[in-house]
């Protein structure tokens, strides 16, 4: 056998700074006794200092007592390795569903210009944040409508400089399923947005595009204006 022994690595080398590692090599000889007994005999440093034992069977509660608790050791070993794969394989299908992080606006004819000014919507999954319909909101919940949806419970703000036709965003513990936002992914470069109205996703969504990496690189070295066009 292979075993660890902190009283005896310390008494054989006190100043051991890797005593708490170090193994040694022992033998063990078990023999049977009768139907309920055995001898056992345990090397020490690898030498058998000391003389055998006698070992007695304990009794069925006791030995049921640790089939049992084997048994809740192995499910809940189990359930947890589960559970593990679950939330692995949903963080997997929620990146592979929710649009990319960025500056996004309408196609129209001021699209670069609203893509320039960051003036319509940032999309932060990584940061739990966006910003969009004259609102700034903290991603609480996402879930994963497979295979392209991402449903999403978020606390939002309305801007203070959004202007008289703002539009504020639903708090989501009046909402169904407590999600107000959606995202559908139509590809890497295009979605459609929904923020619940009246308790509802209604219509056929606002559909935004990605802007272009010039635009990109300027969102990531300044923070998006508060100002944000109604959506």
């Amino acid at each position: 056998m292979v075993c660890d022994d902190y009283n005896l690595a310390q008494n054989l080398n006190p100043r051991d700074p890797n005593w708490d590692i170090r193994k040694f090599n022992e033998i063990m000889f078990i023999k049977q006794l009768d139907a309920a007994a055995i001898s056992v005999q345990k090397s020490l440093n690898g030498k058998l200092k000391d003389p055998p034992w006698r070992a007695a069977y304990c009794p069925l509660n006791t030995q049921r007592a640790l089939a049992e608790a084997r048994l809740r050791a192995e499910a809940e070993a189990k359930q947890k390795a589960e559970e593990a794969k679950r939330k692995a394989e949903e963080e997997l299908a929620l990146k592979s569903a929710h649009p990319q992080d960025g500056v996004y606006a309408a196609l129209g004819a001021d699209f670069e210009d609203r893509c320039a000014k960051l003036s319509d919507t940032v999309v932060a999954f990584a940061k739990k944040s966006i910003v969009t319909a004259s609102n700034k909101c903290d991603i609480r919940r996402m879930r994963v409508q497979l295979p392209d949806t991402v449903r999403i419970n978020a606390t939002c703000t309305l801007q203070a400089a959004s202007g008289p036709d703002a539009v504020s965003v639903q708090d989501p513990s009046t909402t169904p399923d407590r999600e107000n936002l959606m995202f559908k992914k139509i590809d890497d470069k295009t979605v459609i947005l929904w923020i619940i109205h009246n308790g509802r996703f209604t219509g056929d969504g606002r559909k935004l595009s990605y802007c272009s990496d010039q635009v990109q690189r300027a969102y990531a070295v300044q923070r998006p204006p508060s100002k944000q066009t109604k959506n």
